[in-house]
Protein backbone atom coordinates (compact mmCIF):
# COMPACT_ATOMS: atom_id res chain seq x y z
CA UNK A 1 0.00 0.00 0.00
CA UNK A 2 1.69 3.61 -0.79
CA UNK A 3 2.48 6.03 2.03
CA UNK A 4 2.40 9.54 2.20
CA UNK A 5 5.35 11.24 4.67
CA UNK A 6 3.82 14.17 6.27
CA UNK A 7 6.14 16.70 6.98
CA UNK A 8 6.05 16.44 10.95
CA UNK A 9 7.16 12.59 10.01
CA UNK A 10 4.21 10.27 10.66
CA UNK A 11 2.60 8.30 7.74
CA UNK A 12 -1.00 8.44 7.07
CA UNK A 13 -2.68 5.96 5.09
CA UNK A 14 -3.26 6.89 0.86
CA UNK A 15 -7.34 6.05 1.92
CA UNK A 16 -7.52 8.88 4.65
CA UNK A 17 -5.98 11.47 2.41
CA UNK A 18 -8.73 10.79 0.17
CA UNK A 19 -11.09 11.04 2.62
CA UNK A 20 -10.17 14.66 3.21
CA UNK A 21 -10.02 15.40 -0.24
CA UNK A 22 -13.65 14.34 -0.59
CA UNK A 23 -14.17 16.78 2.32
CA UNK A 24 -13.28 19.44 0.32
CA UNK A 25 -14.74 18.99 -2.25
CA UNK A 26 -17.93 18.75 -0.44
CA UNK A 27 -17.15 22.07 1.00
CA UNK A 28 -16.25 23.99 -2.12
CA UNK A 29 -19.30 22.71 -3.94
CA UNK A 30 -21.72 23.66 -0.78
CA UNK A 31 -20.46 27.07 -0.87
CA UNK A 32 -20.82 27.46 -5.18
CA UNK A 33 -24.62 26.08 -4.01
CA UNK A 34 -24.93 28.93 -1.57
CA UNK A 35 -23.83 31.39 -4.50
CA UNK A 36 -26.20 30.29 -7.01
CA UNK A 37 -28.85 30.37 -4.12
CA UNK A 38 -27.69 34.04 -3.53
CA UNK A 39 -27.83 34.94 -6.67
CA UNK A 40 -31.54 33.64 -7.86
CA UNK A 41 -32.71 35.20 -4.37
CA UNK A 42 -31.36 38.44 -5.64
CA UNK A 43 -32.78 38.47 -8.97
CA UNK A 44 -35.84 37.72 -7.47
CA UNK A 45 -35.47 40.37 -5.00
CA UNK A 46 -34.67 43.18 -8.26
CA UNK A 47 -37.36 41.58 -10.44
CA UNK A 48 -40.44 40.40 -8.17
CA UNK A 49 -39.99 42.46 -4.93
CA UNK A 50 -38.79 45.61 -5.51
CA UNK A 51 -41.47 47.33 -7.54
CA UNK A 52 -44.00 47.22 -4.87
CA UNK A 53 -41.67 48.98 -2.40
CA UNK A 54 -41.89 53.13 -2.76
CA UNK A 55 -39.81 54.44 -5.15
CA UNK A 56 -39.21 58.45 -4.57
CA UNK A 57 -40.32 61.12 -6.75
CA UNK A 58 -39.24 64.47 -7.21
CA UNK A 59 -40.97 65.62 -4.48
CA UNK A 60 -39.10 62.93 -1.92
CA UNK A 61 -42.62 61.47 -0.47
CA UNK A 62 -44.89 59.88 -2.50
CA UNK A 63 -44.87 55.48 -3.84
CA UNK A 64 -44.25 55.93 -8.15
CA UNK A 65 -43.18 53.59 -9.67
CA UNK A 66 -45.98 51.83 -11.04
CA UNK A 67 -47.95 54.60 -11.97
CA UNK A 68 -49.19 54.69 -15.93
CA UNK A 69 -48.56 58.18 -16.94
CA UNK A 70 -45.83 60.95 -16.63
CA UNK A 71 -46.13 64.40 -16.59
CA UNK A 72 -43.02 66.88 -16.54
CA UNK A 73 -42.93 70.34 -15.42
CA UNK A 74 -39.70 72.81 -17.42
CA UNK A 75 -39.10 76.04 -16.93
CA UNK A 76 -35.85 78.20 -16.29
CA UNK A 77 -33.64 78.29 -13.12
CA UNK A 78 -34.23 82.41 -12.45
CA UNK A 79 -38.21 80.93 -11.97
CA UNK A 80 -36.90 78.15 -10.11
CA UNK A 81 -39.31 79.19 -6.62
CA UNK A 82 -42.20 79.59 -8.65
CA UNK A 83 -41.71 76.17 -10.95
CA UNK A 84 -41.12 74.34 -7.59
CA UNK A 85 -44.33 75.89 -6.05
CA UNK A 86 -46.23 74.75 -9.32
CA UNK A 87 -44.13 71.17 -9.03
CA UNK A 88 -45.50 70.83 -5.61
CA UNK A 89 -49.16 71.82 -6.23
CA UNK A 90 -49.35 69.10 -8.75
CA UNK A 91 -47.40 66.43 -7.32
CA UNK A 92 -49.61 66.41 -3.54
CA UNK A 93 -52.57 65.52 -6.39
CA UNK A 94 -50.50 63.13 -8.31
CA UNK A 95 -51.76 59.28 -7.22
CA UNK A 96 -55.50 60.50 -7.85
CA UNK A 97 -54.45 60.66 -11.47
CA UNK A 98 -52.41 58.09 -11.68
CA UNK A 99 -48.98 59.41 -12.89
CA UNK A 100 -45.73 60.68 -11.52
CA UNK A 101 -44.82 64.83 -11.63
CA UNK A 102 -40.81 65.01 -12.57
CA UNK A 103 -40.03 68.70 -12.08
CA UNK A 104 -36.97 69.55 -14.79
CA UNK A 105 -34.77 73.16 -14.48
CA UNK A 106 -31.83 74.02 -15.37
CA UNK A 107 -29.36 73.29 -12.09
CA UNK A 108 -28.19 77.37 -12.92
CA UNK A 109 -28.64 80.24 -14.84
CA UNK A 110 -25.24 79.59 -16.20
CA UNK A 111 -26.61 76.52 -18.00
CA UNK A 112 -28.50 79.06 -20.07
CA UNK A 113 -31.29 75.72 -21.44
CA UNK A 114 -33.33 76.96 -24.12
CA UNK A 115 -37.04 76.25 -23.69
CA UNK A 116 -36.91 74.20 -26.72
CA UNK A 117 -33.91 72.07 -25.53
CA UNK A 118 -36.17 71.60 -22.19
CA UNK A 119 -39.34 70.81 -24.44
CA UNK A 120 -37.36 68.04 -26.35
CA UNK A 121 -36.36 65.93 -22.58
CA UNK A 122 -40.85 65.94 -22.36
CA UNK A 123 -39.92 63.98 -25.47
CA UNK A 124 -37.24 61.91 -25.00
CA UNK A 125 -39.11 60.47 -21.61
CA UNK A 126 -41.57 59.58 -24.03
CA UNK A 127 -43.87 62.21 -20.92
CA UNK A 128 -47.64 62.07 -20.82
CA UNK A 129 -48.29 65.86 -20.29
CA UNK A 130 -45.95 69.11 -20.38
CA UNK A 131 -46.13 72.02 -17.61
CA UNK A 132 -43.82 74.78 -19.08
CA UNK A 133 -43.25 78.45 -17.58
CA UNK A 134 -42.66 80.68 -21.02
CA UNK A 135 -42.25 83.71 -21.57
CA UNK A 136 -42.68 86.10 -25.11
CA UNK A 137 -39.24 84.76 -26.03
CA UNK A 138 -40.73 81.73 -26.48
CA UNK A 139 -42.79 82.14 -28.78
CA UNK A 140 -41.23 80.10 -31.66
CA UNK A 141 -40.54 76.97 -29.70
CA UNK A 142 -41.99 73.48 -30.98
CA UNK A 143 -44.30 71.55 -29.03
CA UNK A 144 -42.96 68.28 -28.49
CA UNK A 145 -43.68 64.35 -29.66
CA UNK A 146 -44.11 61.60 -27.86
CA UNK A 147 -42.60 58.39 -29.86
CA UNK A 148 -45.97 57.44 -31.63
CA UNK A 149 -45.26 60.92 -33.24
CA UNK A 150 -48.36 62.62 -31.22
CA UNK A 151 -48.33 66.13 -29.91
CA UNK A 152 -48.03 65.35 -26.07
CA UNK A 153 -50.38 67.85 -24.20
CA UNK A 154 -49.03 71.23 -23.23
CA UNK A 155 -50.45 73.68 -20.55
CA UNK A 156 -48.28 76.80 -20.24
CA UNK A 157 -48.27 79.25 -17.50
CA UNK A 158 -46.91 83.30 -16.80
CA UNK A 159 -47.21 84.02 -20.27
CA UNK A 160 -49.77 83.52 -23.27
CA UNK A 161 -48.37 82.58 -26.60
CA UNK A 162 -50.58 82.36 -29.52
CA UNK A 163 -48.37 80.79 -31.44
CA UNK A 164 -47.81 77.73 -29.15
CA UNK A 165 -50.38 74.80 -29.55
CA UNK A 166 -51.10 74.23 -26.28
CA UNK A 167 -54.24 72.77 -25.04
CA UNK A 168 -54.74 75.22 -21.84
CA UNK A 169 -53.02 78.18 -20.38
CA UNK A 170 -53.40 79.38 -17.02
CA UNK A 171 -52.41 83.27 -16.48
CA UNK A 172 -53.40 86.13 -14.24
CA UNK A 173 -55.92 88.73 -14.97
CA UNK A 174 -54.29 91.85 -14.52
CA UNK A 175 -56.62 94.03 -14.87
CA UNK A 176 -58.29 92.52 -11.63
CA UNK A 177 -55.06 92.11 -9.97
CA UNK A 178 -54.74 96.16 -10.28
CA UNK A 179 -58.01 96.43 -8.87
CA UNK A 180 -57.11 94.04 -5.58
CA UNK A 181 -54.29 95.86 -4.93
CA UNK A 182 -56.17 99.11 -4.88
CA UNK A 183 -58.67 97.49 -2.60
CA UNK A 184 -55.89 96.42 0.13
CA UNK A 185 -54.27 100.48 -0.79
CA UNK A 186 -57.61 101.90 0.60
CA UNK A 187 -58.33 99.28 3.73
CA UNK A 188 -54.84 99.83 4.93
CA UNK A 189 -54.67 104.15 5.04
CA UNK A 190 -58.26 103.89 5.56
CA UNK A 191 -59.28 106.02 2.90
CA UNK A 192 -56.89 108.81 3.73
CA UNK A 193 -53.33 109.47 3.11
CA UNK A 194 -50.39 109.81 0.57
CA UNK A 195 -49.02 106.51 -1.27
CA UNK A 196 -46.64 105.82 -4.10
CA UNK A 197 -46.48 103.27 -6.36
CA UNK A 198 -42.75 102.37 -7.90
CA UNK A 199 -42.48 101.46 -11.27
CA UNK A 200 -39.22 99.86 -12.83
CA UNK A 201 -40.65 98.13 -15.59
CA UNK A 202 -40.01 100.62 -18.56
CA UNK A 203 -39.97 97.95 -21.21
CA UNK A 204 -43.53 97.84 -23.37
CA UNK A 205 -45.08 94.52 -21.89
CA UNK A 206 -49.11 94.45 -22.20
CA UNK A 207 -50.04 93.10 -19.23
CA UNK A 208 -47.87 95.31 -17.18
CA UNK A 209 -49.57 98.27 -18.52
CA UNK A 210 -53.13 96.44 -18.33
CA UNK A 211 -51.90 96.12 -14.21
CA UNK A 212 -50.57 99.79 -13.96
CA UNK A 213 -54.01 101.33 -15.77
CA UNK A 214 -56.40 99.35 -13.61
CA UNK A 215 -54.42 100.39 -10.16
CA UNK A 216 -53.88 104.22 -10.87
CA UNK A 217 -57.58 104.17 -12.51
CA UNK A 218 -58.97 102.40 -9.30
CA UNK A 219 -57.20 104.34 -6.58
CA UNK A 220 -58.32 107.56 -8.24
CA UNK A 221 -61.68 106.53 -7.56
CA UNK A 222 -60.33 107.52 -3.33
CA UNK A 223 -60.50 111.30 -3.10
CA UNK A 224 -58.39 111.71 -0.30
CA UNK A 225 -55.81 109.14 -1.41
CA UNK A 226 -52.83 111.35 -2.91
CA UNK A 227 -51.28 108.90 -5.30
CA UNK A 228 -48.09 109.12 -7.31
CA UNK A 229 -46.28 106.90 -9.57
CA UNK A 230 -42.17 106.73 -8.99
CA UNK A 231 -40.52 105.74 -12.39
CA UNK A 232 -37.08 104.47 -11.99
CA UNK A 233 -34.78 102.64 -14.56
CA UNK A 234 -33.76 99.64 -12.21
CA UNK A 235 -35.09 97.95 -8.85
CA UNK A 236 -31.47 98.94 -7.32
CA UNK A 237 -32.39 102.81 -7.26
CA UNK A 238 -34.90 102.27 -5.01
CA UNK A 239 -32.72 101.80 -1.78
CA UNK A 240 -30.48 104.30 -3.17
CA UNK A 241 -29.08 107.12 -0.77
CA UNK A 242 -30.55 110.09 -0.89
CA UNK A 243 -32.32 109.05 -4.20
CA UNK A 244 -35.59 109.67 -5.64
CA UNK A 245 -37.65 107.51 -3.10
CA UNK A 246 -36.67 108.58 -0.13
CA UNK A 247 -36.21 112.00 -0.87
CA UNK A 248 -40.51 111.48 -1.86
CA UNK A 249 -40.74 109.59 1.67
CA UNK A 250 -39.71 112.79 3.60
CA UNK A 251 -41.24 115.50 1.44
CA UNK A 252 -44.36 114.02 1.21
CA UNK A 253 -45.24 112.49 4.16
CA UNK A 254 -45.36 108.97 2.52
CA UNK A 255 -47.59 106.52 4.09
CA UNK A 256 -47.52 103.93 2.26
CA UNK A 257 -45.09 102.15 -0.35
CA UNK A 258 -46.28 99.90 -3.39
CA UNK A 259 -44.40 97.44 -5.30
CA UNK A 260 -45.06 95.52 -8.41
CA UNK A 261 -42.21 92.59 -8.01
CA UNK A 262 -40.08 90.69 -6.09
CA UNK A 263 -37.22 92.54 -6.29
CA UNK A 264 -39.20 96.26 -6.02
CA UNK A 265 -40.38 94.73 -2.40
CA UNK A 266 -37.45 93.63 -1.22
CA UNK A 267 -35.75 97.05 -2.13
CA UNK A 268 -38.23 99.33 -0.38
CA UNK A 269 -38.50 97.04 2.39
CA UNK A 270 -34.16 97.65 2.39
CA UNK A 271 -34.92 101.05 2.06
CA UNK A 272 -37.34 102.02 5.36
CA UNK A 273 -34.78 99.60 7.27
CA UNK A 274 -31.50 101.48 6.70
CA UNK A 275 -33.96 104.45 7.39
CA UNK A 276 -35.32 103.55 10.57
CA UNK A 277 -38.90 103.75 9.22
CA UNK A 278 -39.72 100.59 10.09
CA UNK A 279 -43.38 100.16 10.92
CA UNK A 280 -44.12 103.81 10.00
CA UNK A 281 -44.56 103.35 6.35
CA UNK A 282 -46.32 100.33 5.03
CA UNK A 283 -45.28 98.16 1.97
CA UNK A 284 -47.69 96.17 0.12
CA UNK A 285 -45.99 94.22 -2.44
CA UNK A 286 -45.79 91.81 -4.89
CA UNK A 287 -44.08 88.15 -5.33
CA UNK A 288 -42.39 85.10 -3.29
CA UNK A 289 -39.62 83.74 -2.07
CA UNK A 290 -37.74 83.22 0.97
CA UNK A 291 -36.08 87.08 1.45
CA UNK A 292 -39.89 88.78 1.15
CA UNK A 293 -41.10 86.67 2.63
CA UNK A 294 -38.65 86.99 5.69
CA UNK A 295 -39.16 91.01 5.79
CA UNK A 296 -42.80 90.08 5.55
CA UNK A 297 -42.35 87.94 8.81
CA UNK A 298 -40.28 90.76 10.62
CA UNK A 299 -43.36 93.35 10.09
CA UNK A 300 -41.06 95.49 7.26
CA UNK A 301 -43.29 94.36 4.02
CA UNK A 302 -47.25 94.80 5.76
CA UNK A 303 -48.85 92.75 3.05
CA UNK A 304 -47.73 90.34 -0.05
CA UNK A 305 -49.48 89.84 -2.60
CA UNK A 306 -48.62 86.47 -4.77
CA UNK A 307 -50.29 84.18 -7.28
CA UNK A 308 -51.23 81.29 -6.06
CA UNK A 309 -48.63 78.84 -7.75
CA UNK A 310 -49.96 75.83 -5.70
CA UNK A 311 -52.85 75.77 -7.09
CA UNK A 312 -51.68 76.34 -10.62
CA UNK A 313 -49.93 72.79 -10.71
CA UNK A 314 -53.27 71.71 -9.77
CA UNK A 315 -55.20 72.97 -12.43
CA UNK A 316 -52.69 72.70 -14.84
CA UNK A 317 -52.36 68.69 -13.96
CA UNK A 318 -56.36 68.50 -13.77
CA UNK A 319 -56.65 70.33 -17.36
CA UNK A 320 -53.47 67.81 -18.69
CA UNK A 321 -56.33 64.64 -17.46
CA UNK A 322 -59.48 66.05 -18.72
CA UNK A 323 -57.47 65.87 -22.40
CA UNK A 324 -55.86 63.56 -21.85
CA UNK A 325 -59.82 61.26 -20.80
CA UNK A 326 -61.46 63.21 -23.41
CA UNK A 327 -60.25 64.99 -25.82
CA UNK A 328 -60.60 68.93 -24.45
CA UNK A 329 -59.99 70.94 -21.75
CA UNK A 330 -60.30 74.82 -20.71
CA UNK A 331 -58.58 77.48 -23.25
CA UNK A 332 -58.26 79.84 -20.76
CA UNK A 333 -57.74 79.99 -16.70
CA UNK A 334 -57.41 82.90 -14.05
CA UNK A 335 -54.57 82.36 -11.34
CA UNK A 336 -55.93 83.27 -7.91
CA UNK A 337 -54.43 86.15 -6.22
CA UNK A 338 -52.80 85.13 -2.08
CA UNK A 339 -53.02 88.02 0.34
CA UNK A 340 -50.57 87.62 3.26
CA UNK A 341 -50.57 90.20 6.16
CA UNK A 342 -47.48 90.89 8.29
CA UNK A 343 -48.73 89.20 11.94
CA UNK A 344 -50.58 86.58 10.92
CA UNK A 345 -48.02 84.02 9.84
Amino acid sequence: MKMKILKNGVEEPAMMTKSKSDKTLSLRVLFLVLLVLLAIILCVYMFFLSPFYAIEDGSGTEPSENRKYHIVVVGRSQNESFLTEIFTGAEEHSSEYDCVVELNIPKSSVENESMQNLLDYAAYTNADGVIAYMDEADSLVQVPLNKDKETIPLVTVAQYLPSVSQISYIGTNYSELGRKISYECSTYLHGYGSLIIINTNMENNPNYSILMSSLTTSLSGWINIDTSVVELESSIEIHKRNGLVERKIRNDEVKLIVCLSTEDTIHAAQLLTDMGMTGDIGIIGFGEGSVVEKYLENGVVTELLSIDSQKIGRSALKELFEYIRYGHANNYITADVCVKKAGSL
